[in-house]
């Protein structure tokens, strides 16, 4: 799979992809990784938030709207196809009787770095050497140099005036020691994946924590709202309608891997991979922000999304990669 892209999607807004409900004391968490923790957006909210895009312009049979394909009869009676829409072609037919698969495949947005309050300079991203090491395996980064080992109470990070309490760090409730400086060029490389004018100042606010840790604030540094349904009648809170809901915060970097293939289905045949690539960039000129998740109503879910090549000089170059 040569034909891949990496999108960057960057939070503006808090962000709600749930996991339905929960027995503890979140009642509507978000959706994680079972191993380590960290926040995902599964390749669902993905597809189906882009898919979007092309619903007006989608068919029309049998008083059904919004299908990609439709079918008429033939002479004998039996059901053939009348007209495919291109998001058919880019993400799979929605007709049982003609079946195929889109030629964009998304794997889930994963997590490459993570806000968290500061003592000074009011917030950091924290990143981990599993993250990075996963970014540079996916096309994100290119390949680093070996990080230290870190202990739970080591952190890596530029002794600067935006972060540091001399060689200390503190972040939500904790202290961390410094253990060195970030790798030379990581700060400006992340810098130079998206131009979110927040985002520019990545490079003066990374902090490198261990796994551990990483896996712990992502997992207790989320934003928890409270929920409470009005009664109609009253204009009171109803009783027993009280709610805690988790959120990514806004600020969040997420990435995902998007793989182009040769066209599907007896239309799309002849289609390849770099046509797909472009029919899918055009629905994102612009800079417009994509909304993902739940609430969209209230505001939750709005990001900034960029489709990038990989880098040249990562992992992705491996073969079978």
């Amino acid at each position: 799979m040569n034909d891949r892209h990496v999108l960057y999607i960057f939070t503006r807004t808090p962000l709600h992809v749930g996991a339905g409900a929960s027995v503890g004391a979140i009642d509507q968490p978000i959706i994680r990784e079972r191993h380590t923790g960290f926040p995902v957006i599964p390749a669902t909210s993905l597809k189906g938030t882009f898919a979007d895009q092309w619903n007006i312009t989608l068919l029309e049979q049998n008083g059904k709207r919004n299908l990609r394909v439709t079918t008429k009869k033939n002479a004998d009676n039996k059901e053939e196809l009348d007209q495919v829409s291109e998001a058919a072609w880019l993400f799979g037919s929605d007709n049982a009787n003609h079946p195929f698969s889109g030629s964009l495949l998304f794997t889930e947005a994963r997590l490459l770095a993570f806000p968290v309050r500061s003592a000074k300079g009011s917030f950091a991203w924290i990143t981990c050497p599993l993250i990075l090491r996963r970014a540079q395996r996916d096309g994100v980064l290119p390949d680093l140099s070996d990080l230290p080992d870190l202990s739970d109470t080591q952190a890596l990070f530029a002794q600067n005036d935006t972060l540091a309490l001399g060689d200390k760090v503190v972040l939500e409730e904790y202290t961390f020691t410094r253990a060195g400086d970030p790798p030379a060029t990581l700060g400006a490389t992340m810098a130079s994946l998206l131009d979110d004018p927040v985002w520019q100042e990545v490079a003066s606010r990374l902090v490198i924590l261990s796994d551990g840790m990483m896996s712990f604030f992502a997992q207790n540094a989320c934003e928890v709202a409270q929920h409470v349904r009005i009664d109609d009648e009253t204009g009171t809170a109803a009783g027993g309608a009280l709610f805690n809901q988790e959120n990514v915060p806004s600020e969040t970097f997420f990435y995902s891997v998007l793989y182009a293939l040769p066209g599907r289905g007896e239309k799309f045949k002849d289609k390849k991979p770099e046509e797909a690539l472009k029919a899918f960039a055009n629905k994102m000129d612009g800079n417009k922000p994509f909304q993902f998740g739940g609430d969209a109503s209230t505001g939750l879910g709005w990001c900034t999304v960029k489709l990038a090549d990989p880098v040249a000089n990562s992992s992705t170059s491996q073969k079978g990669a």
